[in-house]
C-alpha cells in the first residue's frame, strides 16, 4: 500500500512510451520505483524499513540475468552502502545520485533519461529480456502498467515484433525465436541466400600486432528476390520516390593545368607574380604557363553506412539517424551517377567478433532501380559497431574496382564499440590500423561522423584532414555531397 501511495503521489500515469522497447520500459519502471519510494521516505522516514526486507530477500548478489541485475539495481538504489561490484549497477547508482543532486527527486524527466541510458547499456551487454515474463524482483512492487499509455491499434504498435509465419508442415513450432538468429534463419527472413563468410585480422593494441583470422564477417550480397518499395513493411524508411535529379556537371574537352613549365599560353596569375617579383628584386623561377589536360576520370566511391542499434535513436522531430542516412545515401547515389561516377552503398553492424554483418545494398555498376531502393529501405538497425573488419572488407571489394580514383566514405554516429571489446580504445586503434592498410593500397578512407562527442576518435581513426564531425541537426545530404565533391575533385 505504501508503494502504491508513492506512485499515486509522485508518478504521472499513462505516459506515452515514445518508442521505448519493453526492456527499456522495465528499466524506467525500476528507476521510477526507487525515485518515488525515496520521495515518500523523505516525507515519512519510517516507511524505508518496510521496503528494506523484501528488497534484500529478492537480492541475487552474483546473478547476471536480467531479473538478477534488476534485483541488484533495486537494492543498490535503496541502500547506498550495499556493496556491489557490477559495473552496470555501480554506474546506475552513481548516475542516480548525480541526478538527485543536480535536478532533485521531483524531476521525473531527468530520471527517465537516465533509465533510457541504462537500458541501452543492457542492450549493448546482450542481456536477454523476455517481454512475456514479469520482471519485478520484489513481490510488493507492481508491473508498472499504470505508467504507460499502451496503444492498442495494430498500426500504432509497429515497434513490437512482427508475428512469425506459420512453420512448414512437419516442422514443430517453437515457443519463441532464438536470441541471435543463425545466418540461415536471418537469410530466410530477408528473402536471401545464406551469407558468405570471410575471416579478417584485428589489431591488438597492447601487443601492437594483428591477430590473424580474429573476426568472422558475414557478407550478404544483393539478389533479385527482394520486395518492391510498394511492399515495404511498417517501420521502414520510405525514401522519396521522386527526388530531383541533380544537374549533370559540364564536362569540357579537358581540364586546365595552371603554373606549368611548358604550355600553350601564359598563365596570367603566374605571369603577374613573376613581374612583381622582378620589380621587387626577388628571385622568381616558377612556372608561368598553362595547358590543357585530359578530363579527370570519375571517382568510384564506396559508401559504408553504420547500421548499429544506436542509429535508431530519434531526434526532436521523431526521425532516426538511420532514416536520415538512407535518404542521404539515396540522394548521393543519384548525384554520383549523374556525374558519370560509380558508387556502391554497403552497411554493417556487429554482434561480437564472431558475427560482423556486412550488407551490400548497391554494388558498382548496378542500376539505381526499385530493387535497390527496396534493399536500402529495408535496412534495420541492430547490435554494435565493429568498424575495423567492415573497413577491411570494403577495402577488399574496392580494390577490384578498375577505376583510377577510388575512396571509401564511412557514415557513422560515433566511436566503434562491441560487446566483447571492454576497452573502447581497442576498436578505435583497430579501425585506425584498417585505415592505414587501405592507404597502403592507395585507397583513402574518409569519415563523416554525426556525433560531436566523437571528434577525438574520428581524428584518431581517419586523420586530421579526412573526417568531418556533425551535429544531429546538420544537413546530412549537403555534407555528403560536399565530401563527394572534395574526393572526386569536382
Amino acid at each position: 500500500m505504501a508503494h502504491a501511495a508513492a506512485h499515486l503521489l509522485h508518478s504521472a500515469p499513462a505516459q506515452p512510451p515514445n518508442g521505448l522497447r519493453p526492456l527499456a520500459q522495465v528499466v524506467v519502471g525500476a528507476i521510477e520505483d526507487a525515485r518515488v519510494e525515496q520521495l515518500l521516505a523523505r516525507e515519512l522516514p519510517g516507511v524505508r524499513a518496510w521496503f528494506d526486507a523484501p528488497l534484500r530477500a529478492a537480492w541475487q548478489a552474483d546473478g547476471l540475468s536480467f531479473f538478477a541485475l534488476l534485483s541488484r539495481l533495486d537494492l543498490a538504489l535503496h541502500d547506498e552502502r550495499c556493496p556491489d561490484d557490477h559495473h552496470w549497477v555501480n554506474k546506475a547508482r552513481t548516475a542516480f545520485d548525480a541526478a538527485r543532486r543536480a535536478h532533485g527527486l521531483e524531476d521525473a524527466a531527468a530520471f527517465r533519461r537516465l533509465a533510457s541510458i541504462l537500458a541501452n547499456d543492457l542492450g549493448q551487454m546482450r542481456v536477454r529480456h523476455e517481454p512475456r515474463q514479469l520482471a519485478v524482483p520484489a513481490p510488493y512492487r507492481d508491473d508498472h502498467s499504470h505508467l504507460w499509455a499502451h496503444k492498442r491499434n495494430a498500426e500504432e504498435t509497429q515497434n513490437l515484433p512482427a508475428p512469425e509465419a506459420p512453420p512448414p508442415v512437419g516442422r514443430p513450432a517453437t515457443a519463441s525465436p532464438p536470441l541471435t538468429p543463425s545466418p540461415r534463419d536471418e537469410a530466410a527472413a530477408a528473402g536471401r541466400d545464406t551469407p558468405t563468410l570471410h575471416l579478417y585480422p584485428e589489431w591488438d593494441r597492447r601487443l601492437e600486432r594483428l591477430r590473424p583470422d580474429w573476426c568472422t564477417l558475414h557478407e550478404w550480397a544483393p539478389v533479385q528476390a527482394v520486395e518492391t518499395p510498394s511492399d515495404a513493411g511498417l517501420g521502414r524508411t520510405r525514401l522519396p520516390s521522386r527526388l530531383p535529379l541533380p544537374s549533370r556537371p559540364s564536362v569540357g574537352p579537358g581540364r586546365r593545368l595552371r603554373r606549368q613549365f611548358e604550355g600553350d599560353e601564359l598563365d596570367l596569375d603566374a605571369a603577374i607574380d613573376a613581374v612583381l617579383s622582378r620589380r621587387l628584386q626577388q628571385t622568381h623561377d616558377g612556372p608561368v604557363f598553362q595547358r590543357r589536360a585530359p578530363q579527370q576520370p570519375p571517382c568510384s566511391l564506396l559508401l559504408l553506412l553504420d547500421s548499429s542499434l544506436s542509429t535508431a535513436d530519434q531526434d526532436a522531430q521523431g526521425r532516426s539517424l538511420l532514416a536520415l542516412e538512407q535518404v542521404a545515401a539515396w540522394q548521393l547515389a543519384r548525384t554520383v551517377l549523374a556525374a558519370r561516377g560509380r558508387i556502391a552503398i554497403h552497411a554493417f553492424h556487429s554482434d561480437s567478433r564472431a558475427r560482423v554483418h556486412y550488407r551490400r545494398l548497391l554494388d558498382f555498376g548496378q542500376a539505381l532501380d526499385a530493387r535497390a531502393q527496396a534493399r536500402l529501405e529495408a535496412l534495420q538497425p541492430a547490435w554494435s559497431t565493429r568498424l575495423g573488419a567492415a573497413l577491411r572488407h570494403a577495402t577488399r571489394l574496392l580494390t577490384a574496382e578498375p577505376a583510377e580514383r577510388r575512396a571509401v566514405l564511412v557514415l557513422s554516429d560515433g566511436a566503434p564499440s562491441d560487446i566483447d571489446a571492454h576497452d573502447p580504445r581497442d576498436l578505435v586503434e583497430d579501425a585506425r590500423q584498417a585505415v592505414r592498410e587501405a592507404a597502403q593500397r592507395g585507397l583513402p578512407v574518409y569519415g563523416l561522423i554525426v556525433d560531436p562527442g566523437a571528434a577525438t576518435c574520428a581524428r584518431r581513426i581517419f586523420g586530421v584532414h579526412r573526417h568531418r564531425v556533425l551535429a544531429r541537426t546538420a544537413p546530412l545530404q549537403r555534407q555528403l555531397a560536399a565530401l563527394h565533391a572534395h574526393i572526386s575533385g569536382i
